[in-house]
């Protein structure tokens, strides 16, 4: 069993689909003896490689949007002891007078 074949979620696989619907449709009662596995297997691997592609690109893509956050955590840290230090040398100030 498939998940759901949406054509815009798997465009490399569209005409492994399309002929797998239709050996299903020709063929009602032979698909259920086999008729139909070696295209069935074809979209198999086809989602597979598919889903690869999409995973390799997810990664680099959440590995990047981490990278903008860390990024964004150390600037705050950053900004944390800048303006501790600032309110440190407010203190001083207001103790030496």
């Amino acid at each position: 069993m498939h998940p759901a074949l949406a054509d815009h979620l798997n465009p490399g696989c569209v005409e492994l689909v399309e002929r797998l619907n239709a050996c299903h449709a020709d063929h009602q009662w032979a698909k259920f003896l086999g008729k139909c596995n070696a295209l069935s297997d074809a979209l198999n691997r086809c989602l597979s490689a598919e889903f690869e592609v999409r995973r390799k690109r997810q990664l680099v893509e959440a590995r990047a949007r981490q990278a903008r956050i860390d990024a964004k955590w150390e600037q705050m840290k950053e900004d944390d002891k800048e303006h501790e230090a600032f309110e440190r040398r407010q203190r001083e100030r207001g103790q030496q007078q």
